[in-house]
Formats: structure tokens, sequence, C-alpha cells
């Protein structure tokens, strides 16, 4: 039996249906390819109405001889319009973080440069502190406009912030930061506020641990399961103060921390004396909200 449409016949009403000639082109050699008798690959391409289209055409071989081919043709233009909303959305939100990121390094500036205006020296570490954290937000959400699933790693940002507080405690205390295991890669959501917590940590131990000319470190130690990330943040300098309280703490710093650890992480933290010497921050964060 004859097929019905032969190649010469099928080209044509191919070339007529595909709106790009090279497309157009190359599915017919792709199933004057499956009339011979051979294999070939699919194909995608877009008609004249618009409509996505993969064309794919399987050679007929009963008794091992060519008799013809099954040409299987799949709209996927339901398929392509979401795909390009996806690209889109995605390429929406990056390009909103990397807008973010650049207004916060400009209020980062800003308060750099009164910070240099300003004489009053407790004004003056007010405004730093402030710099410092803008400046930690500003990097999550440089990370984030990088990130193709709004997913940021928590160790890339981290070992860029940690140098920088290193670096002032070097010059002031001879205190260094030191980050053990991986925080790994968190949603958008706990990014922000999880840096921020361990920036604050980190901060309050380089401040209050060690006397001023006194040497030593900060250790990040992190530990992670499906459930949980586990942080602990500890030094070998003074200990906490007679009767401190976290809940009852004038300090900024950890007024921030315990609000964002209870408000947006929905964690536990807890600070404690070492043995023999120093204190202990740990932190336990929920990978997975409970709806």
């Amino acid at each position: 039996m004859r097929p019905i449409l032969s190649a010469c016949t099928l080209a044509p009403l191919t070339r007529s249906l595909v709106a790009d000639p090279f497309d157009a082109t190359e599915v017919a050699q792709r199933i004057r390819t499956a009339l011979d008798g051979n294999p070939s690959m699919r194909i995608e391409a877009e008609s004249r109405r618009g409509a996505a289209v993969l064309f794919r055409a399987l050679p007929l071989r009963p008794l091992g001889k060519a008799a013809g081919a099954l040409v299987l043709v799949r709209d996927v233009t339901e398929v392509k319009r979401r795909d390009r909303a996806l690209l889109s959305k995605d390429a929406t939100i990056r390009e909103i973080h990397h807008r973010v990121k650049n207004n916060l390094q400009t209020v980062a500036a800003l308060l750099r440069l009164q910070a240099r205006r300003t004489n009053n020296a407790e004004a003056r570490d007010v405004l730093q502190e402030s710099v410092r954290r803008v400046t930690s937000i500003a990097l999550v959400h440089e990370t984030l406009s990088m990130s193709v699933d709004e997913r940021a790693n928590l160790d890339d940002v981290l070992d860029q912030v940690f140098p920088m507080l290193s670096d002032v405690a070097t010059a002031e205390t001879g205190v260094n930061v030191r980050k053990e295991g991986k925080l790994g890669v968190v949603s958008a959501e706990l990014a922000t506020p999880l840096v921020m917590v361990l920036t604050e940590l980190v901060q309050n131990a380089l401040e209050h641990a060690y006397p001023a000319g006194d040497s030593g470190e900060v250790v990040v130690r992190a530990e992670r399961s499906a459930k949980y990330l586990d942080v602990v943040v500890s030094d070998e300098g003074r200990g906490l103060p007679p009767g401190f309280s976290l809940e009852r703490t004038e300090r900024l710093g950890l007024q921030i921390v315990r609000t964002l650890v209870e408000s947006e992480l929905r964690g536990s933290l807890s600070l404690r004396r070492r043995d023999p010497r120093g204190t202990e921050a740990i932190l336990r964060v929920p990978l997975r909200r409970s709806r």
C-alpha cells in the first residue's frame, strides 16, 4: 500500500504551516528522513498563527522495509506561554532585588557620610552600626538578585559580612571571627532575618566579650539537618554579666535579634555561660514553615 502523502507533497504542506522558513525546511527534512526508514529527533516550531508545535516523525518499517512515517504533532503553546511567564516573573524579581540592593547601598553611603561629619562619638557609633546593618541586608539582596529560585546561600553572604566585622574588631581589640560548618541555602524569607541575627550576635560578642586590648576569637558553628538549622556563636571572653536576662536586656542589638527570632524565624534563642569562661548564643531555626 502506498502512503497517502509522499515526501514531495508533505514538504510544501509543512512549509506553508510553519512561520520560520528555516524551521519549515528542517521539519520537512526530518519527515523525509523518517519516510526513508531512518529515525529523527523531535523539533519545535512556531506556526503562522503563533502556536508553538512539537514535530516528530517516526519511521514505519513492517518486516524491516520502509513503508511510511508516523508524524506526531503536539501543541505546546500553553506550556511555552507559562514558561515565558515564569521567566519574566523570575527576571522581574531578580531586578527588584538588584534595585533594592542599590538603594540600600545608597542609604549606607549616606549614613557613612553623616557619621564622618558627626562630632558626637555616641551618635557616630550608632550611625556606623546602622551602616553595618543596612550593608548586611544589601548583601542578601545582592545574592538573591543572582539567584534563579529565590534562595540564598548563607555561607556566601556571611563570608562577606564576617570579614568586615573581624577587620574592625582586629583593629580595635585583636579579636577574630571564625566560621565552622555550613549553613547552606535557605529561602529568601529566611535569608535576611538570619543574616541580621547572626551578624548582631557576632557583633555583640566582639563588643562585649573581650576587654580593650585583649585578643581572642568568636566562633560561629553551624549544623544543619532536614528540619532545623542550629547555630552556636561562642567566645571565651568575660561571660554574661550577673543577672543578665535576654528578655529584659536593653542592648538594641539583642532586642533586634530576639524580635527577629520570634517573629520572622519562629525559632528559639538562648544565651548561657561557657565552662570555664565565655558565652554561647544558641540559635535553632526551623527550615520548614508550619502552615
